[in-house]
């Protein structure tokens, strides 16, 4: 009698720690996610919440200047959604491409963060994020009066242009997606060097189709300098794969939507 008492009981536990974990899990499932803030795009990706009857949409917030207050709310239009992207994932994702013009907003830095809204739901989405001009000048002045001296004026404020490991930003070469890889079986099949022969190297090193990006062509992508030292089967177009040194860190990154411009020496 007691063999089967404790064999209750355990189940119970068993049971217990089970449904604990799960309530746990669904607990912290993401609902979405900012995954890109550049010049001219701001993207992400967002769930539609089963419980409710309407589709999920995203309100992004966006503050200047420290506020905390938003400056401007934005709902993302049907437009900025892209079917074949939420499609592929499978799971019930919808990808959203908002283009905004940061100079209606003074062209300053700002900080984004998006909502999930479901009905009367609203859910911070993970992944605040800031952005900053690309073009932004750091300006020096001998003076901030007027004059520096009885009718002698103030020196013109010179700009200090923006560089990126010695490059300076050119045209832009237009919205990329942008992936991850590594040099596993799965990814490479296992090859130690790339296309051109050299030895990949992470924020360095990217994959992309050779008719639209040359061998060797260096490009800036968020704050990095990259050169296109590989190709892949499944690069082609407006595609870059970026080198990672593992394959945890390739899938981590994702599939982003990034603005890639030259670099210029």
């Amino acid at each position: 009698m007691k063999k089967k008492s404790g064999k209750v009981l355990l189940m119970l536990c068993v049971t217990l720690l089970c449904t604990l974990f799960l309530s746990m899990t669904a607990a912290a499932e993401e609902k979405g996610a900012l995954t890109a803030v550049d010049g001219t795009h701001i993207t992400g990706w967002l769930k539609n919440d089963a419980d409710s009857g309407e589709a999920a949409v995203v309100e992004l917030h966006i503050y200047k200047d420290g506020n905390s207050e938003a400056a401007k709310v934005i709902t993302v239009p049907e437009e900025s959604y892209s079917n074949e992207a939420g499609n592929s994932t499978g799971d019930g994702r919808r990808v959203f491409d908002y283009k905004i013009n940061w100079q209606e907003l003074g062209g300053t830095a700002c900080k984004v963060e998006a909502f999930l809204v479901s009905g009367d739901k609203k859910t911070l989405l993970t992944g605040a994020m800031e952005y900053k001009p690309s073009s932004e000048v750091l300006k020096k002045t001998e003076s901030s009066g007027e004059e520096i001296g009885p009718g002698i004026p103030k020196k013109e404020e010179i700009p200090a242009e923006q560089t990126f490991e010695g490059y300076k930003k050119g045209e832009s070469l237009g919205i990329f997606k942008t992936t991850g890889y590594c040099s596993c079986s799965k990814c490479s099949g296992g090859s130690g060097l790339t296309y051109s022969g050299t030895v990949p190297q992470p924020n360095h090193t990217i994959s992309a189709d050779i008719t639209v990006l040359p061998l060797g062509t260096k490009v800036i992508i968020g704050e990095t300098v990259y050169t296109v030292e590989d190709i892949g089967s499944s690069v082609d177009g407006h595609t870059v794969d970026l080198y990672f040194s593992s394959h945890q860190e390739a899938l981590a990154y994702g599939v982003k939507k990034q603005e890639v411009f030259q670099a210029i020496e």
